[in-house]
């Protein structure tokens, strides 16, 4: 295994602010210079630095491309619902994907457990993703029965007062919404 670059030892917080700062379009020698200014952290070199903005940028370029053929692939299917949890999951399992590819393009071993547990996740993830969209179409088909019945309901009622408007007595009025509804008579 690599060793640690002088980036990784660095405490969290001061890795996600290296990540806020570059995100913000900083370049390396505005980083560079907030990293000197910050106490008790000795700066890591700007080579290295440099190293680490740019694996960065190579694996967002990739998750940017993956996005990219993702919405292709999954263009006019706007009917199938979505879900920011399952699309904050899939963009982690495409971030530790990208790890690993930057991990072995970067001349080290990978770990066999570490991609056995990452096809592990993937399919877990896939079998959430499905549940998720199952819970949502089920959701879906609730509201639209809903909406239909409302409607079919209102429209009878519109015929019922039609009907007695136009003479028909109450009993027979309310039998026509009943049949249009579907319902069985009141027992009586």
């Amino acid at each position: 295994m690599a060793r640690l670059s002088s980036i990784d030892v660095l405490p969290e917080a001061v890795q996600a602010e290296i990540g806020r700062l570059r995100r913000n379009g900083r370049t390396i020698d505005e980083i560079l210079a907030h990293l000197r200014t910050l106490d008790g952290i000795a700066p890591p070199s700007r080579s290295a630095l440099g190293r680490h903005i740019q694996d960065v940028d190579t694996m967002f370029a990739q998750i940017r491309a993956s996005r990219q053929a993702a919405l292709v692939l999954t263009s006019g299917t706007d009917d199938v619902p979505d879900s920011a949890l399952a699309r904050a999951n899939i963009e982690m399992v495409h971030a530790a994907v990208m790890e690993l590819q930057m991990a072995a393009l970067s001349g080290e071993k990978l770990d066999v457990g570490a991609v056995k547990t990452l096809a592990q996740s993937l399919d877990s993830l896939g079998r959430a993703t499905k549940a998720n969209v199952d819970v949502l179409l089920a959701a879906e088909r609730r509201a639209g029965d809903r909406a239909r019945r409302e409607a079919l309901a209102q429209a009878a009622d519109q015929a019922a007062q039609s009907a007695s408007e136009a003479g028909l007595s109450a009993d027979r009025a309310a039998q026509l919404r009943r049949d249009v509804l579907g319902l069985r008579p009141v027992a009586t």
